[in-house]
């Protein structure tokens, strides 16, 4: 008789729409299969029979040896444990690509020792006069700082997720595995009942432990201030918005972190980031009129020329490494003088956070995060600052832009709209509609060669232009999930999330889209 059949008569009457029908039905497929023992799993007055297999599917099948029945053990259900081997581990999580380091533990004397040393190497009779040199002072500046990292600072160890156990809750636990023994050795109503208040009363206790936990959790939190580290760690801990275990997207499934970080390199790239038809010309093609422009004109719209970053620029980021302050200050130079932003700054790690109340199970679902280079990241910030005086200067932005302004922000446009409606009501008595407009993916839809177009007819310092042109120029990124990266692909539209150059740009780029509005027209 086939396992099958032998299942069929013990489970009789069993329908598919229940567990062990569709165990059957799996069974009879061959989905799932049997690991053949003939042994008798059963054993009560006398009875034996085969009651007990090991099901399971491919490939884990395969990986089972050494399948054993033993004696009932003094086993009062009369069933008989089974055993086996099982040759394979499981997969280690991978490490993560980015450093996580244990700057308490920092030796911050010897680390400015080592950076020193290594900073000093670098030959300063050698002229930075190519993007290829810039590659290399870069690199240099990065390793050096690596090698002094790997020196003096320690890694820092994850730190465990579970709860401390009282005594209480240690000797309740001890007392329900010698309940539970007594009970399944004796068979006595007693000794049953004694197992099962144990297990209430450790539960209580467990729950007992949690509360007092977070409670000391809450009153160290108490103590520090709301923007600190520990507090925002304690509050990314407790609403976690990991990916889903199995995710599908456009007829593809994928279950494993490579497969979920392909799966959304994929979408970023060619949905996303994808590049916009040029459809439109920058400019009115030129005529022999307008070639005789005088001179005068021509030479009135030259920009001012480019200004030297000054190492107190500098210092203002960085304090306390004047060796690398002067590195960087030269390096950052020569990255506006000559327009080339080293490569591995335009490189990010995209990590995806999950917005709220979105479906889980689509990738628009998830704001991409860009994690970028810090010393990027310092020049960003030199260039944003130079950039909003200029803006500001010149009086460029919209009157009534509030977001992403310095000593503005969305309050003053709620104010100015409340005003608006009771004026309209209490004096014209007029009718008035509002209209809001929510941008899609808006930071990742910016065009590129539109947005340097504007930079360029803003007539901004050409250093900046420059600047910012390789600052969009062959951008690449990867998806980070679970540690795992995906390919790396190319941006071809939008700014990062992450950059501190980002928000300023999307305002430049969307500054002239309510021009055509009348002027009767709040805006």
């Amino acid at each position: 008789m086939n396992i099958f059949q032998e299942l069929y008569n013990i489970n009789s009457n069993c329908i598919i729409t229940n567990a062990r029908g569709k165990q059957l039905q799996l069974l009879n497929e061959g989905f799932i299969e049997c690991v053949d023992d003939d042994s008798t799993t059963f054993e009560k007055n006398e009875y034996e029979a085969k009651l007990d297999w090991i099901l399971g599917s491919q490939p884990l099948l395969s990986f089972i040896t050494n399948v054993e029945t033993h004696p009932t053990i003094g086993s009062i259900n009369g069933h008989k444990p089974l055993t086996f081997d099982i040759q394979i581990g499981a997969e280690p999580k991978p490490t993560s690509p980015r450093l996580s380091l244990n700057f308490k533990e920092a030796k911050w004397a010897k680390f400015r020792s080592k950076l020193d040393r290594q900073l000093i190497l670098w030959n300063n009779d050698l002229s930075l006069n190519s993007p290829l040199d810039i590659e290399d002072y870069s690199m240099f500046i990065t390793d050096s700082i690596m090698l002094a990292t790997k020196e003096a600072i320690p890694t820092s160890t994850p730190t465990s997720k579970s709860y401390a156990l009282s005594e209480a809750s240690k000797s309740l636990i001890t007392l329900r595995h010698q309940a539970y023994q007594r009970w399944k050795r004796t068979g006595v109503n007693i000794d049953k009942r004694q197992y099962y208040n144990s297990k209430i009363l450790l539960t209580n206790s467990l729950r007992n432990d949690r509360i007092d936990n977070i409670n000391k959790l809450m009153s160290s939190l108490c103590h520090k201030k709301m923007y600190s580290d520990k507090v925002w760690l304690t509050v990314r801990k407790f609403h976690s918005k990991r990916i889903k275990q199995t995710f599908t997207c456009n007829n593809t499934t994928a279950s494993s972190d490579k497969e979920k970080a392909e799966l959304f390199a994929n979408y970023f790239e060619n949905d996303v980031y994808s590049s916009t038809d040029d459809t439109l010309p920058f400019h009115d093609q030129v005529t022999s009129q307008a070639s005789n422009t005088k001179k005068k004109n021509i030479t009135s719209l030259n920009t001012p020329k480019w200004k030297q970053i000054t190492i107190e620029e500098v210092k203002y980021h960085i304090k306390r490494l004047q060796l690398l302050i002067q590195h960087l200050t030269k390096l950052s130079n020569q990255i506006l003088k000559q327009g080339h932003i080293p490569t591995k700054w335009k490189t990010a790690n995209i990590i995806l956070i999950m917005k709220p109340k979105k479906d889980k199970q689509h990738p628009s679902s998830y704001r991409p995060i860009s994690l970028l280079s810090c010393f990027g990241k310092l020049l960003e910030k030199i260039i944003k600052q130079r950039l909003m005086l200029e803006l500001e200067r010149r009086n460029i932005l919209p009157e009534h832009q509030a977001g992403f302004r310095p000593g503005k922000s969305t309050i003053y446009n709620i104010l100015r709209l409340e005003r608006y409606a009771q004026n309209q009501l209490r004096c014209a008595r007029r009718h008035s509609a509002v209209i809001l407009f929510d941008i899609k993916v808006a930071f990742d839809s910016v065009w590129h060669n539109g947005l340097i177009y504007k930079l360029n007819d803003l007539r901004l310092p050409k250093y900046i232009i420059n600047y910012l042109t390789s600052f969009l120029k062959d951008r690449t990124a990867s998806i980070e999930i679970e540690n795992v990266l995906s390919k790396q692909f190319h941006l071809k539209s939008g700014t990062p999330q992450g950059s501190p150059l980002s928000p300023l740009l999307y305002i430049i780029y969307t500054a002239d889209s309510m021009n055509e509005i009348p002027t009767h027209t709040e805006h």
